[in-house]
């Protein structure tokens, strides 16, 4: 198993940055830093020679060579342990899971999962699994999951938006991400087939658990969410956010594309 050691250091500038991204205010609570800013740290600075074809890290040493694949953010399983403050020293701890092989629709797929534990001094603050899937350089998702009303849940709050091209420019940037897909339309098109530029998948989910917090307003303690289908710039998408009527800490968010189909699911446990 393969270990990555980082630190960086939780400064509100950077946060800031991001907030005018998302075009929201925080909930900003005595200098605790809002819930997935994690994502815009600890970005590693690869020389130009250690990029592949697609912008990411040339795979081979830590991830498998895997020709003719494109890569793609599955989802995330987050677990909030203590609260994170601005000006923290933060190490991160990245364990590279063994690589798991599935047959879907008679073609492999490949899934990563890499494990995040992040530390204040010895103090666990955050533990995350993040989820990343290799598919072939081919592979078009025909599978649509709609959205279906369930009496069990209540709808609670919904919001329409979208994400810009300067939006996915400046997250980028911000988060030194150079995969081609989030600004090359050529190569995303004609590389990795598909229709236009992809929002990043934290993006969205950083997104919709501030969007849920700005209203809830109550401390979060778990948060997982799946990537279904591609959400592409300037589409114009739909969160819908639910109440559990059997469990009121139990949270249901879904972003939803046109036709009512779902792009992105989350699941958010609250403290209670």
């Amino acid at each position: 198993m393969k270990t990555n050691t980082n630190f960086d250091l939780i400064d509100k500038n950077k946060v800031n940055f991001l907030e005018n991204i998302l075009g929201s205010k925080f909930l900003y609570k005595k200098k605790i830093a809002p819930y997935g800013v994690h994502w815009i740290f600890f970005n590693e600075n690869f020389n130009k020679k250690d990029l592949g074809f697609d912008g990411h890290p040339k795979r081979g040493k830590n991830i498998p060579l895997l020709k003719g694949y494109k890569r793609m953010f599955a989802g995330a399983n987050l677990v909030f342990k203590k609260k994170i403050y601005f000006e923290d020293k933060i190490k991160k701890i990245t364990e590279i899971k063994p690589l798991l092989k599935k047959k879907s629709d008679n073609e492999n797929i490949y899934f990563l999962n890499l494990a995040n534990t992040f530390f204040r001094d010895n103090l666990e603050v955050l533990k995350e699994t993040q989820t990343i899937v290799f598919v072939k350089n081919s592979h078009v998702s025909n599978k649509v999951k709609k959205n279906t009303n369930n009496i069990n849940f209540k709808l609670l709050y919904k919001k329409k938006f979208k994400f810009n091209n300067i939006d996915l420019f400046r997250y980028s940037a911000l988060t030194y991400n150079s995969h081609r897909i989030h600004y090359d339309l050529d190569y995303t098109t004609n590389v990795e087939g598909h229709k236009n530029l992809l929002v990043h998948g934290p993006l969205t989910a950083t997104y919709v658990i501030n969007e849920i917090n700005s209203f809830i307003k109550k401390d979060i303690c778990r948060y997982s969410f799946s990537l279904l289908k591609p959400i592409y710039v300037n589409e114009k998408i739909a969160l819908k956010v639910y109440r559990s009527r059997l469990d009121n800490s139990v949270i249901i968010a879904k972003v939803l594309k046109e036709k009512n189909e779902i792009a992105f699911s989350s699941e958010i446990q609250l403290t209670s």
